[in-house]
């Protein structure tokens, strides 16, 4: 059994304001670290903008939810008992399926979302650092960055367009293929804009135009994507001509792009193709600029239906992700199991031998020198032999009997107890999950 608590407060048990008082940084991982040593064996915290999670292996008895809600709350300003009824709580096995299964990005606000990787890499990089992470949840954590890959390389669950920015990059790719040679333009400096550019620059379009009601902000995002021209709004007009892709996010009451503005630009392309995609809210597009010959207008409506598709496509995949976790459980399990064998076979050995030595003294006394010496080599060698195969049998893995439970058998049979300073993360409860 495994002794291993993990606390996870998340996008399912808490609202964005409590979790960004309980976020944490790698400096303040850092501030911590010495009070995760003085009451785990190991630890890993892992922090997102939608989780922050605690893993402990404690040193002996299994931690209260008090003194987890203590060790996590540390140096954090917020309203005492405020986190009380806001995280779920793994215990054992569950534990580990739990970080196997945010590794995957199936417990991901947005599913499948291929950022958690990284971060996990991040966190486990940092608790190796600092120190904190140990023999199990280094394996733990070497398992969870496995799955997640496969995860994303055997299933679909992180395929498809699931935010409305990559959306619009998506759909630009379907209709034009390879973006190389295409030119796109963004009207508008903000989040969404920076989200579009950065998904074009990844897509590796021809060339990126970003215009704005200020040049300061556009440039300022030019220069941070090291890619791309800044313009003024006013001189969107005359660059439509060469354009191939507009996407367009600002705020406003008025239509930035109308129908004569379209037309105009479109008289010298004929058969050239212009792509819109208005994401403004309100909206930024004139709805009879998709009148003008060869200009196909999408706007949020239709982003949304792709997004939503694309998601219902990525939840569907969630059974073949947990198949995957199950099937590097099931591995780590036995990982684990194997790791109770070592210590079990010295604790049988060192006790048969406290047995033999104990008896050898009681007849000590009618024994001369060279008895005792051909008695002692002669225990000695019947021991070995009484121990040769079952110790065999308990380190096969063929002979039917799991090894868990081969080493609870004869840990039973002979009345061994483990010492204080045991394996870490043994032994323990692995019921799951409790909130």
């Amino acid at each position: 059994m495994l002794r291993l608590t993990a606390v996870s407060i998340n996008h399912r048990t808490a609202n964005v304001e409590s979790r960004e008082k309980i976020y944490y940084n790698s400096e303040e991982i850092g501030q911590i670290s010495q009070t995760l040593r003085a009451v785990a064996r190991e630890a890993l915290i892992v922090s997102t903008c939608n989780r922050t999670e605690l893993y402990l292996i404690p040193y002996h008895e299994p931690l209260t939810n008090s003194d987890i809600y203590s060790i996590i709350s540390k140096g954090k300003k917020f309203v005492d008992g405020e986190f009380h009824a806001q995280y779920d709580t793994y215990e054992g096995f569950e534990a580990i399926r739990h970080l196997f299964t945010v590794a995957t990005g199936a417990d991901s606000l947005m599913v499948g979302d291929i950022q958690i990787l990284g971060q996990m890499k991040d966190a486990y990089n940092v608790g190796v650092e600092l120190g904190t992470v140990g023999t199990i949840l280094h394996h733990a954590s070497q398992v969870a960055l496995k799955v997640g890959k496969r995860a994303k390389s055997e299933t679909r669950i992180s395929e498809g367009a699931v935010s409305v920015s990559y959306a619009a990059v998506e759909l630009a790719q379907k209709i034009f293929g390879n973006l190389g040679g295409r030119t796109a333009m963004l009207i508008g400096a903000g989040e969404t804009a920076e989200l579009a550019a950065k998904d074009f620059k990844s897509k590796e379009i021809g060339t990126l135009i970003i215009a704005n009601r200020t040049l300061e902000r556009a440039g300022n995002l030019v220069a941070e994507m090291g890619f791309g021209e800044a313009i003024q709004l006013d001189s969107m007009p005359a660059r439509l001509f060469s354009v191939d892709i507009v996407v367009s996010s600002v705020a406003g009451s008025d239509y930035v792009m109308t129908r004569d503005m379209v037309a105009a630009a479109m008289k010298g392309r004929p058969d050239r193709p212009l792509l819109v995609i208005d994401i403004g809210v309100p909206r930024n597009v004139d709805p009879n600029v998709r009148k003008v010959t060869n200009v196909f207008l999408n706007d949020m409506d239709s982003l949304n239906l792709i997004v939503e598709k694309n998601m219902q496509m990525r939840r569907s995949e969630i059974p073949a992700v947990n198949r995957l976790v199950d099937e590097e459980l099931n591995d780590f399990i036995r990982w684990h199991n194997s790791l109770e064998v070592g210590p079990t076979i010295k604790m049988l050995r060192d006790k048969i031998e406290q047995l033999r030595l104990e008896e050898i003294a009681r007849y000590k006394g009618r024994l001369n020198g060279t008895d005792q010496q051909v008695i002692d080599e002669v225990t000695k060698a019947l021991v070995n032999k009484i121990l040769h195969e079952p110790m065999t049998n308990l380190k096969a893995a063929e002979n039917g009997i799991a090894m868990v439970d081969r080493v609870k058998l004869v840990k039973a049979l002979f009345g061994l107890s483990e010492p204080a300073d045991h394996l870490p993360g043994e032994p323990g409860s692995s019921s799951g999950k409790r909130r």
